[in-house]
């Protein structure tokens, strides 16, 4: 552990952005200053904004805009640490992933996750705040095959998961199966010596991981949660989950939070241009799926309420270590802009309850929340 300063900083993280927009830095006019006071700014990049490369193997879902013009809103926002590891980074090709990541580095801003090889894309970002030293590391599990990473081609940093249908009636065919998950074990091998590695050299380590199952209230996949806690046990200090478009619960593991899905942050997604670039016929019978086999209603079929509703994760680093962790509430507008509310707002209250009600649902303990005048603090012992 490397000698820190006494000294208080804050890391503030959000999840998913995907500006598409003519004034792309207007996105973030409502958010104020919770991103550019905070030491550190994290956030989960959907898209490879550039004008280099061309559409590649996204198959049927189609293609997220990529703009090189919206690329300004990142810098203009001040974020330090950008996750680039998306199941969508790959989708207009090689030339475009690299551009992004290059251009992100131009600006000061680490990119994590994706890279052109393996080796580089689990590099971690290292930066120094106050005297203290944090790392990031970040990894998907949700990428089509062809865009993990490998010894020769680039791609995302892998944790992958493997899935099992187990039919409840064996002897019955048509009925439904239990679906079970587990990670790809030389894949959270991996991530658990890449965490040990920096933890060699870093006061504080923050694993990002791109999974889980998006759309799906509350919804949590039984390999995440063994992922999480083997990256705890190998010495990260907190988990920021991505990728669902809604929020999901939030788990206190060994003094650690784990917070499993944060949701969108800054969204510019027109489903219906979406859905005309891609395959229509495929895109009803997911959304069937998922009504029939979770019963539940897709973002597509009116769930935007839910993916309206997110947070701005703070933690509160002091003496070389994380102590304080609390998020604030956060109601997206129908502009697509995030605007941050007090818990006993109105509106933040809806956020608390639904986050609250999420984690409940997941079978976490729902009695790690303390609604403060500002934020609300999840207790994790290290206060």
């Amino acid at each position: 552990m490397l000698e820190s300063q006494n000294e208080r900083l804050v890391i503030a993280a959000v999840g998913d952005v995907l500006v598409n927009r003519p004034d792309p830095p207007s996105i973030f006019d409502r958010i104020g200053t919770q991103l550019s006071s905070a030491d550190i700014a994290f956030c989960q990049l959907e898209a490879p904004y550039s004008n280099r490369g061309s559409r590649g193997s996204s198959g049927p879902r189609g293609a997220v805009a990529n703009d090189v013009s919206n690329y300004v809103a990142l810098p203009a926002a001040g974020f330090d640490v950008v996750s680039v590891a998306s199941n969508h980074i790959g989708d207009w090709g090689e030339d475009a992933m690299l551009d992004v990541i290059s251009r992100l580095r131009r600006d000061g801003i680490q990119p994590i996750g994706a890279g052109a090889s393996i080796e580089e894309a689990r590099q971690p970002a290292v930066l120094v705040r106050n005297g203290t030293t944090i790392a990031f590391l970040g990894y998907c599990s949700v990428a089509p095959s062809g865009y993990y990473a490998g010894h020769n081609r680039s791609g995302v940093a892998p944790m992958r998961a493997l899935t099992h249908y187990e039919p409840l009636e064996g002897d019955q065919p048509g009925t439904p199966a239990e679906i079970l998950t587990w990670p790809d074990p030389r894949d959270l091998e991996r991530l658990q010596a890449d965490v040990r590695s920096v933890r060699k050299r870093a006061d504080v380590v923050i694993v990002s991981l791109h999974w889980g199952v998006h759309f799906v209230r509350a919804l949590i996949a039984d390999y995440q949660p063994v992922v999480a806690r083997a990256s705890i046990d190998a010495g990260a200090d907190a988990v920021l989950g991505h990728h669902q478009h809604i929020l999901k619960g939030i788990e206190v593991y060994a003094g650690k939070p784990i917070f499993y899905g944060i949701g969108n942050f800054a969204v510019d997604h027109d489903i219906d241009k979406w859905q005309a670039s891609g395959d229509l016929d495929w895109l009803g019978r997911r959304r069937r799926i998922y009504r029939e086999q979770f019963g539940v209603r897709t973002q597509a079929e009116g769930a935007i309420a839910e993916s309206r509703l997110t947070v701005i994760v703070k933690l509160h680093i002091a003496g070389g270590k994380i102590g304080r962790v609390s998020y604030v509430p956060v109601i997206i507008n129908e502009k697509s802009q995030p605007v941050p509310y007090p818990p006993h707002s109105p509106l933040g209250a809806r956020v608390v309850e639904y986050l609250s009600s999420v984690t409940e649902a997941a079978g976490l303990p729902t009695d790690v929340f303390r609604v403060d005048e500002d934020e609300v603090t999840i207790l994790t012992g290290g206060m």
